[in-house]
């Protein structure tokens, strides 16, 4: 490959590059993150740098966001095995001499290079492209998601401004107004517009919600979330989501909705979930919280936790008959 046409390659390289955090900035948003953690997140990924622990238990906790990471790292260390391969290209052809005319496209490419870069800069054209990925992502993901999207939009301190995808109106607000719903009492939440069909409506205590509306929504993170998503109380099933198979063993995310008997009251060395089953517990979220993991840590109803093993066994210590149709394998 020629000195020119490395050098070309490199610009559009990083170009695609900046389009990629752009894309997963939106991504990670989507699914709840702050701009600023959403546009962090992206750009360690993509740049193979890592993040702090604490940062990392965002995204591990969280089945979508893993999922989006381990596309941003292989194409972050995808394009970075590209971009330095055809640097190394650039100095060993560098050698044999740049011709007036290469020097000519080299200077237009760079150029055209730096005014992208501006373009993208531009408010309009970023909030406009924010936009479209933001409209492809949440169609997709209310295609296949039977639960309510919540997009954190900004937080101050433990209060929130968030936008809420109804996919599912919450039982108590079903052919019920605002003031008889209550919402505001219970969980403190003030709605402040409501968005149905691409038109605005005017929020007023007579307001009733339906499914597909989108709502922007002001109060406290956890109420938002506690009002909006479907709580484990609702059922007394488990849910176990398959997140990756390695032949006969799995490592799977289970929600207890229900405690198995050999756990209650017992810690994890004495419930005897290793050594009877052979599992190994990763992760515990306990109401958006990473739990320690010890000897003597007690599961509770409503955790969600990351298990591996073999996967009859997950199944045969978490699920029961009745809770095997809940089982998803994605």
């Amino acid at each position: 490959m020629d000195f020119m046409t490395s050098v070309i390659l490199i610009m559009v390289f990083v170009v695609i590059y900046v389009i990629l955090i752009q894309i997963f900035s939106v991504l990670f948003r989507i699914t709840g993150l702050t701009k600023e953690k959403a546009s962090f997140q992206a750009i360690s990924l993509l740049t193979s740098c890592g993040f702090t622990t604490g940062e990392s238990e965002v995204i591990t906790s969280d089945r979508i966001r893993r999922r989006i990471a381990i596309a941003a790292m292989i194409s972050g260390y995808s394009f970075s095995v590209v971009i330095v391969s055809l640097l190394i290209n650039v100095f060993m052809n560098a050698g044999n001499g740049v011709s007036e005319s290469n020097h000519f496209w080299i200077f237009i490419s760079f150029g055209g290079f730096i005014l992208f870069l501006i373009f993208m800069q531009i408010p309009v054209v970023k909030r406009l492209f924010e936009r479209i990925i933001e409209a492809i992502a949440s169609i997709v993901l209310r295609r296949n998601n039977r639960e309510n999207i919540i997009t954190l939009l900004d937080n101050y301190g433990k209060d929130a401004i968030a936008e809420i995808y109804l996919n599912r109106v919450p039982d108590f607000m079903v052919d019920t107004t605002v003031i008889d719903s209550k919402i505001k009492e219970k969980y403190k939440i003030n709605i402040l517009m409501c968005k149905r069909n691409g038109k605005i409506l005017d929020v007023t205590k007579d307001t009733i919600f339906k499914k597909k509306d989108s709502l922007v929504v002001f109060g406290s993170y956890s109420g938002i979330r506690n009002c909006f998503t479907k709580k484990a109380r609702e059922t007394k099933k488990n849910v176990i989501e398959l997140i990756e198979e390695y032949g006969d063993e799995a490592m799977t995310e289970i929600q207890l909705n229900r405690l198995p008997d050999f756990l209650k009251d017992k810690g994890l060395y004495e419930s005897g979930l290793k050594i009877n089953y052979n599992i190994n517990l990763l992760t515990i979220k306990r109401k958006d919280t990473i739990v320690p993991i010890t000897a003597t840590t007690m599961l509770q109803r409503g955790d969600i936790i990351v298990v591996f093993g073999t996967y009859t066994k997950i199944k045969e210590a978490f699920a029961d008959k009745e809770n095997e149709e809940n089982v998803d394998k994605d």
